[in-house]
């Protein structure tokens, strides 16, 4: 991709052209001496309405908030502080500001990209506080506090026989799926998080709160703000709170497993699947071999270890989603796949441990090969068209199977969204690397795009640069320039780093 994105023109560092295998930014740290962090601690207790307790600086609040559940290095902040209300960021926020104080907005931490690690120290600002939930169910719409899980949402809407649609595969706050547009498994039938977010409640850089968007089911009223904040992973401002859609919980499931002899044959009957568009299918998941093998060990399941599909049927009539369900079938049939080994479970429950363990993927991809502690994973999250996904998925094979490498795929398959999964240890980055580059290559070959859900962080901000070219990224320079012009916001992530401003504290 060479230096065509990181021209001067854009305040850019070349040493961040290099693949997200490198540790940590090109930022310069902040150094407190012991007066200067008791007059910040001081300041962001007076921020949290005097509450001594919202505000550390050592101990295991600061460890946690020292990294993500990605590979990438740790990094201790300064101080961790957790405001209780939009308001008491808005005064956090301008307590930073006032002394030059880079941020670091931090949601549950289950980010794959480095995206929440404060590289610079200074201060990460802990939502998990922001605790609001309010149904306005004649809008079928929702309030929520950024620190919100995910599965706190959905306990609260149930009652109602409501939910919130997304559904990444691990527990995230409302607040971190927008920032990096983690949206899951339910893609194909809800939507992303960014098509199911209508209003946010931000703090901008200087510490003021505002809406950006009124929350009705149209508006030509102004920029739309609410899609610039979504992905932007607190480089822009702080999200505090948001307005999304609800839906009515449909009360009946099935679904079963197809298994297929090769992953290209599995992917092409997802492909013909998605284009025959059964109404009921909800989620359409993949393993490939390796993908379950690995998940039968974590969770001491017994499935042939072979390239398989998960599929879940959501409805209000079970006949139909039988119908459904053996239109899949009938595809996947003639793709190869025997019918006499698709498995169909009529209550979706019975379906729940294998469920479970495709969710477990990741954590399954660092114990599979059994090496004591661990190995470390990478995680990509290429989405490329489906016209050119399997072959895309069945040469990301082919490209470990090359390097030696073990390949987990687990896969958003009928999004075109694939995370491969690579076991490694220190003596095998050079191999790894090989294998992101091909991949990545592969993907922006086919109009794919680096990230279809993970966010950019740092780990892929040089590939960000190469799908986008120097114009996309000059743009999205300006807007971080405009909005943040002392680049106090989450710096070194999502884009190449900006020059500091005179006086900042960097």
């Amino acid at each position: 991709f060479g230096s065509s994105c990181l021209s001067a023109n854009y305040g850019a560092h070349p040493q961040v052209c290099k693949s997200s295998m490198s540790k940590r930014p090109q930022v310069e740290q902040v150094h407190l001496g012991q007066q200067e962090k008791d007059s910040l601690v001081k300041a962001l207790v007076a921020a949290c309405g005097g509450d001594a307790s919202a505000v550390a600086t050592e101990g295991e609040r600061i460890e946690e908030a020292s990294k993500d559940t990605s590979r990438h290095e740790t990094h201790a902040p300064c101080a961790v502080v957790s405001p209780a209300t939009p308001e008491e960021v808005a005064a956090v926020v301008r307590v930073c500001a006032a002394l030059k104080m880079p941020m670091t907005p931090r949601g549950a931490g289950t980010g794959k990209e480095g995206g929440a690690i404060p590289y610079t120290g200074g201060v990460v600002i802990c939502l998990e506080r922001l605790r609001r939930m309010e149904l306005r169910e004649t809008e079928m719409m929702a309030v929520v506090g950024a620190g919100v899980y995910k599965e706190e949402l959905n306990k609260f809407l149930a009652p109602k026989g409501l939910l919130f649609g997304p559904d990444p595969a691990s527990n995230p706050s409302i607040g971190g799926m927008a920032s990096t547009g983690s949206s899951g498994m339910t893609t194909l039938r809800y939507g992303t998080t960014k098509e199911n977010v209508v209003s946010l409640r931000v703090v901008t850089p200087q510490g003021d709160l505002f809406e950006t968007r009124r929350p009705v089911r149209k508006s030509s009223s102004g920029y739309e703000l609410t899609q610039l904040y979504m992905g932007s992973e607190g480089t822009l401002g702080i999200i505090c709170e948001l307005i999304v859609r609800v839906r009515k919980q449909p009360p009946l499931r099935c679904g079963g497993l197809v298994p297929f002899g090769d992953v290209k044959s599995a992917v092409d009957t997802v492909v013909a699947a998605v284009r025959a568009d059964p109404a009921t299918m909800l989620r359409c998941e993949l393993l490939n071999a390796d993908g379950v093998e690995a998940t039968n060990a974590m969770f001491n399941a017994t499935l042939p270890c072979v390239p398989t599909l998960f599929l879940e049927m959501r409805g209000t009539d079970m006949e139909q989603m039988r119908r459904d369900f053996d239109m899949v079938a009938d595809i996947a049939t003639a793709h190869g796949c025997h019918r006499e080994q698709i498995l169909f479970a009529s209550d979706g429950a019975e379906l729940d441990d294998k469920w479970e363990a495709r969710r477990g993927c990741s954590l399954a991809a660092r114990r599979v090969r059994g090496i004591k502690g661990g190995d470390k994973v990478l995680s990509t999250d290429v989405c490329v068209p489906l016209r050119h996904l399997s072959d895309c998925v069945a040469n990301a094979e082919g490209f470990c199977r090359d390097l030696g490498l073990k390949c987990v795929i687990c896969a958003h398959i009928a999004d075109g969204n694939f995370h491969c999964l690579i076991p490694h240890q220190h003596a095998e980055s050079e191999r790894v690397m090989d294998f992101e580059e091909k991949l990545i290559a592969q993907a922006l070959a086919c109009e794919g795009t680096v990230s279809g859900e993970h966010g950019i962080g740092i780990g892929k901000v040089a590939n960000s640069c190469r799908e986008h070219g120097p114009v996309h990224v000059a743009v999205q320079h300006a807007v971080k320039r405009a909005l943040d012009p002392h680049n106090l916001m989450n710096p070194g992530k999502v884009l190449p780093p900006l020059p500091p401003a005179s006086g900042a504290k960097l």
